[in-house]
């Protein structure tokens, strides 16, 4: 018959107990199969194994689901007694057949109640009670104040695993209080013959600590004192298991004397000596080390999963224990001789060990807490990852962000997660105030405030950026709410654009926000300074949202604005829609706030602290997307269901603002249709916020083609469109993840300022000279003039004579441009124009004709508005964007009061000021100036498609 050393070691007296518990292996026959084919006559538990087993699986949702209202120690209690119990259960035929010997299975009290004699002992009573099977066993510590619990307990008829002992003279004391605790039940005249009780006696631990000393001494001697590394490197690893030995030895003593004699003439059965921490720490020592040398009678080893298979496959099974016990002596004094006093080291390991245990306790508690959040929000069960082969990728990610408390330290407000520089890490740590927008935000004034909106017909919201996308993601979602205001948001210079508003309030019913972070962005400025004039200077029409101490709060008192909210200043502009930048338009046009803030807190709550990163709605969205980012799939591809297809537009702003730089970056693709699956290569990753109840057919349709052919696609859903308060917590908690997996810092923005630099000097030269200085186009055709540098000009050239396009030299150029792309490229149209219907449409139709013919992505940004947003990630991202920018002068201008150049002036210099920056850069890049009919110049991008069309076919 083959050797089974698990089951091989009975003969010698010994059994094995398995150091594991989950409720997989209760569910899918593994423990009940080590129980009939391994050997395993018992289990043994404690918090770090239950914390793995709860906090890091799925395993428990569905029964936590039922218990999402108890507090989180009880959900731990109920849930751990329930796999006790089935555990119990699996090994009551081994208790019955070996007479109550073996089968047992502990639960542990809680350690946070180490040195409290009386509440342990009142614990124990209550779990022995609680979980109810005669052979369960209660697990103390072998503390002080545990040793007059375990004489209590055993006193009581429970049964005890004394747990944590690492001193021979320790473990003397735990078998002294066991005796006594016999002693005293058969004095009452109760049963003794039913109580069994295990000392859990300590091992690899103790080596670790003692070669470490072993190694200094060694280290220290070297080529000084040859005997003294010799007799240290002899004792190295021989630590433990001589300590076992003696311990093992005073066992034999304890309970094969005369006081025990009368005790088992009355039935009872010894305290059996259990190796525990018996898988071996050091890699050069055998991975059976613990098991193959403490073989014997009366004891127990309980081993945890890598040792019982190594165990299994090639341990030893031979009467080992009593060998060479004398050399086990030999040894302790020679520690002792070396300097290594052994009984400090153990007193220390069982201080250290209860700490351990407290520390996986409270991680057990605050994990199960994070999963009883997570379930209750119900959050992470209505998303959907279909990743293909970047699943594992994505999940190894997870698992060492959680490995390196990733999540705990963003919640701490750690900038050591993105970078290491001091100075750096300050800064970032300055931007992390969005995490507190839930007790920093005053939320009764923002409800004071709502109810006085009613006084407005309108409200104007003047900013850019961060400053204007989520309060127009509320306007659009939301509407017009009845007996409030309706919203307009102001972020295009262009005439056309400010004119259209302007034609569309009633001026003295509006209310006008200011909003900015610095509070002295130019265009925001202008648009206050021509507005406040309309107004005729009345401040009392003018609320402020701005950081403490800017400019514009400096401006907002001086002019006497009705209001004026101080935002918390660690709080960047993009991710500012939860504080008062988002809130208090949100307020203002009577959208329900507390409902609101609920959904943001639902998220934010199942983004905890503890929540483990497999669970974790924010870390699993941002880890994908810089998992597959760096595998080359940095086109992010967001669609929304159409009832919030606006919020496509602040994530726009968020991904690309927060991770363009350093070469590298997301780059979000938004506003486009799902198209069709041949329409894409392998750069990108589809993500779908869905709401329920909206017309979904056609982008569900979409996304499952993308889904069969093999593209990695998300699906968001959301109940309904209040759920936008969260997502706007999920998507900046994934941004902020993004960026550590990206190795970038997600909070700053270095290009940003040089387009703003580059049109602040254009606008210097405007005040010198009256106009804006001439540039030298490259090409004119009819009304349209194409300007470009001399290399890019030379390029296209040749290009266009190689490929023979049709059409003319302007065509033939722009056709070379767009024909002349690499793997991983993108196309970005930069519009300075208005934003009208007829526009937006063409520049879509553009978009769906350049992805259909290159199977590029393909951007659409309205200028100056991307420039807060998208334009960092143009100029510092990767070299892999082909940027048209295109701008017309307006038949109608409007004058900004106090400087001498108009809006379209400004305009003008924003899209020259950036056009500049991105050949500074060396980017691909092109300006087209159209003439009269802005339409009919646009036609001129689709005519050198149907060229590149037309060639290609």
């Amino acid at each position: 018959m083959p050797a089974n050393p698990p089951i091989d070691v009975q003969a010698y007296g010994q059994s094995i107990w398995y150091d594991n518990i989950s409720r997989r292996l209760l569910a899918n026959g593994e423990l009940r199969a080590m129980i009939e084919h391994d050997g395993v006559m018992g289990v043994t538990s404690n918090p770090s194994i239950f914390q793995k087993a709860i906090g890091e699986s799925d395993d428990y949702d569905e029964p936590m689901m039922h218990l999402l209202e108890l507090e989180p120690y009880d959900i731990y209690e109920k849930l751990a007694v329930e796999d006790i119990q089935q555990a119990l259960d699996l090994f009551l035929p081994v208790y019955k057949r070996t007479n109550g010997r073996d089968g047992y299975v502990s639960l542990e009290v809680s350690p946070l109640i180490a040195n409290d004699t009386a509440t342990t002992i009142a614990e124990a009573k209550r779990l022995f009670e609680t979980v109810n099977r005669p052979n369960t066993m209660i697990k103390i510590p072998a503390t002080e104040a545990g040793i007059p619990a375990i004489e209590e307990s055993i006193a009581a008829g429970i049964n005890v695993n004394v747990t944590l002992i690492f001193a021979v003279q320790n473990y003397v004391q735990v078998a002294e209080a066991f005796i006594r605790g016999l002693e005293r039940r058969l004095e009452a005249g109760e049963d003794i013959s039913k109580v069994a009780s295990v000392a859990s006696f300590f091992l690899s631990r103790i080596d670790v600590i003692v070669d470490r000393m072993l190694e200094n001494n060694i280290r220290a001697a070297q080529g000084r004192d040859l005997d003294r590394v010799i007799i240290n490197r002899k004792l190295l690893g021989k630590a433990a298991i001589s300590n076992a030995k003696i311990a093992y030895k005073r066992f034999n003593e304890m309970f094969h004397g005369e006081r025990f004699e009368k005790l088992l003439a009355a039935g009872a059965q010894v305290q059996r000596p259990l190796w525990a921490s018996t898988g071996t720490k050091n890699p050069a020592y055998a991975d059976t080390m613990y098991v193959d040398s403490l073989i014997g009678a009366d004891t127990v080893n309980t081993v945890p999963p890598a040792t019982l298979q190594a165990f299994k496959d090639h341990g030893t099974a031979a009467n080992t224990l009593i060998e060479n016990i004398d050399e086990a002596e030999d040894i302790l004094d020679l520690l002792a001789e070396v300097g290594i006093d052994l009984d400090q080291i153990t007193r220390q390991l069982q201080v250290d060990g209860v700490e351990a245990f407290v520390d996986a306790f409270e991680n057990l508690i605050n994990q199960v807490d994070a999963k009883r959040n997570v379930l209750h929000t119900g959050i992470i069960r209505q998303q959907e990852f279909i990743l293909g082969i970047y699943a594992d990728a994505v999940k190894e990610e997870l698992a060492d962000l959680d490995k390196n408390f990733v999540n705990t330290r963003i919640w701490e407000h750690d900038g050591s997660v993105w970078k290491n520089h001091n100075i750096i890490m300050n800064q970032i740590r300055n931007r992390l105030g969005w995490l507190d927008v839930f007790t920093t935000i005053d939320r009764e004034r923002l409800k004071a405030l709502q109810a006085g909106a009613g006084q407005w017909s309108h409200v104007v919201l003047i900013g850019m950026g961060g400053s204007s996308l989520a309060p127009e993601v509320f306007s659009r979602t939301f509407g017009l709410q009845p007996g409030f205001p309706h919203l307009y948001v102001l972020d295009n210079t262009s005439p056309t654009s400010i004119k259209a508003i302007e034609q569309s309030i009633v001026l003295d019913k509006t209310l006008f926000i200011v909003s900015s972070k610095s509070g002295s962005t130019t265009e925001t400025l202008s648009f206050f300074q021509y507005f406040y004039e309309l107004t005729g200077k009345n401040g009392a029409q003018f609320i402020a949202i701005t950081d403490p101490s800017s400019s514009l709060e400096r401006l907002a008192r001086e002019k006497s604005f009705s209001d004026i909210f101080l935002n918390p200043e660690d709080i960047g502009g993009r991710y500012s829609a939860l504080s008062y930048f988002g809130m208090v338009p949100a307020a203002l046009i009577g959208l329900d706030l507390d409902k609101l803030w609920k959904q943001a807190e639902r998220m934010a709550m199942a983004c905890g602290a503890n929540v483990k990163g497999e669970f974790h709605p924010g870390m699993t969205l941002g880890v994908t997307m810089g998992v597959l980012a760096n595998e080359g799939r940095d086109k992010i591809s967001v669609f929304c269901s159409p009832s919030i297809n606006s919020f496509s537009s602040w994530i726009e702003q968020l991904l690309a603002e927060s991770t363009g730089k350093d070469g590298r970056g997301l780059i979000p693709v938004v506003g486009a249709t799902v198209g069709n699956p041949h329409d894409y290569v392998t750069d990108r990753l589809f993500i779908y916020v869905r709401v329920d109840g909206d017309e979904n057919g056609e982008l569900d349709q979409g996304m499952m083609a993308l889904q069969q052919a093999g593209q990695p696609c998300i699906t968001l859903k959301l109940n309904d469109i209040y759920d936008l308060s969260g997502e706007f917590f999920r998507w900046e908690y994934a941004t902020a993840v993004a960026g550590k997996i990206l190795n970038i810092n997600p909070f700053d923005e270095p290009n940003v300022t040089e387009s703003k630099a580059n049109t602040a000097g254009l606008l210097d030269y405007y005040r010198e000279n009256g106009a804006l200085p001439f540039v030298e186009q490259a090409l004119t055709e009819h009304d349209v003039k194409m300007y470009a540098d001399e290399k890019t000009l030379r390029l296209l050239s040749e290009l266009s004579l190689q490929h023979h396009y049709s059409g003319s030299d302007l065509i033939s150029m722009l056709a070379a441009q767009i024909n002349a792309t690499r793997a991983g490229d993108y196309f970005s149209l930069l519009a300075y124009l208005p934003d009208t219907e007829e526009i937006e449409s063409t520049l879509n139709h553009i978009r769906r004709r350049l992805r259909h013919t290159t199977h590029r992505a393909v951007t659409i940004g309205y200028g100056p508005r991307y420039l807060h947003s998208t334009g960092q990630l143009h100029k510092g991202g990767g070299d892999n964007g082909i940027f048209f920018v295109v701008t017309a002068r307006e038949e109608s201008d409007i004058a900004i009061p106090g400087q001498p150049f108009s809006f379209a002036d400004l305009q003008m210099a924003q899209a020259m000021g950036d056009f500049e920056a991105l050949q500074v850069h060396g980017r691909r890049a092109l300006r087209l100036h159209l003439g009269g009919n802005v339409i009919a110049g646009l036609q001129k991008i689709l005519n050198a498609i149907d060229a590149v069309d037309e060639r290609r076919h």
